[in-house]
C-alpha cells in the first residue's frame, strides 16, 4: 500500500535549528560584519568547493527534485510542480519587482573600497540581492526531495546540502547573510505548505499512484 503521509520530522527540526542559531547572527552583527566574517575564512580547498556548490543553477536542483517525483506517487509529483512554480515565480517577482534595486554585497564593497577575498571564476552582480534566489530554489527542492524520500538519513543530507548551498552564497561574497536566511525561510515554507496541502488533500486511490511504475 503507498504510503499515505510523509514524515518531515528530521526535515523541520533541522530547519527549525538552522533558523534559531543563525537569528543572533543578523540581530547582533552588521549585514557586513557577517559577509566579511564568512567570506574571510577561506582555503584552496573552501574556494573551489563553494565554486562549485554556489555555481549549481537553480535549474539543476529542479530538474532533480522533478525527475525523483516522477518515480513517486502522482500527488507528491503534482506538488513539487506546484512547489517549484510558486518559488519561481517568488523569485522572479522580488528579483525584479519588489526588491529589484537591493545592493548586493559586491556594489557596497566597490563603493566602500573594502577589500574582500575574491574565489577565483565568481562574476559579482549589484543588484537584486534580497532574497537569493539560489538559496531560495535549493532549500525548496531540497526539502521537497526529503519529504519524498520519507528517509531521515536522507533528509539529513538534502537539508545539508542546502545549508551548504547557502552558505556557499555569502563565502563568495555574492549575498549577504540576511539575504541568504530569508530564501532559505522562504523556500522551506513553500515546499512544506504546499507539500502537506497535497498529501492531505489529494488522499484518493488514484492520487497515491506512482506516476511511472518501475
Amino acid at each position: 500500500m503507498a504510503q499515505k503521509y510523509s514524515n518531515k520530522t528530521v526535515s523541520i527540526i533541522c530547519h527549525l535549528a538552522l533558523a534559531l542559531l543563525v537569528l543572533p547572527l543578523l540581530i547582533f552583527y552588521k549585514k557586513d560584519e557577517s559577509l566579511l566574517f564568512i567570506n574571510g575564512h577561506y582555503s584552496s580547498f573552501l574556494d573551489t568547493f563553494m565554486y562549485h556548490i554556489t555555481r549549481l543553477p537553480e535549474i539543476a536542483y529542479i530538474l532533480f527534485v522533478i525527475a525523483l517525483g516522477l518515480f513517486t506517487q502522482k500527488r507528491f509529483f503534482l506538488a513539487v510542480v506546484i512547489g517549484m512554480a510558486i518559488c519561481g515565480l517568488t523569485i522572479v517577482l522580488n528579483k525584479y519587482l519588489i526588491f529589484a534595486d537591493a545592493p548586493r554585497p559586491f556594489r557596497y564593497l566597490e563603493d566602500q573600497q573594502i577589500m574582500f577575498h575574491h574565489v577565483a571564476g565568481i562574476q559579482h552582480h549589484k543588484n537584486g540581492s534580497f532574497p537569493s534566489g539560489h538559496t531560495m530554489s535549493a532549500f525548496c527542492s531540497l526539502a521537497l526531495a526529503a519529504f519524498i524520500s520519507n528517509n531521515k538519513l536522507m533528509q539529513f543530507f538534502f537539508f545539508l546540502l542546502a545549508a551548504v548551498s547557502g552558505y556557499s552564497r555569502v563565502y563568495v561574497a555574492q549575498h549577504y547573510l540576511i539575504d541568504v536566511y530569508a530564501g532559505a525561510l522562504i523556500g522551506f515554507i513553500i515546499a512544506l505548505v504546499v507539500f502537506s496541502i497535497f498529501e492531505r488533500k489529494f488522499i484518493s486511490p488514484y492520487w497515491q499512484q506512482p506516476v511511472f511504475k518501475i
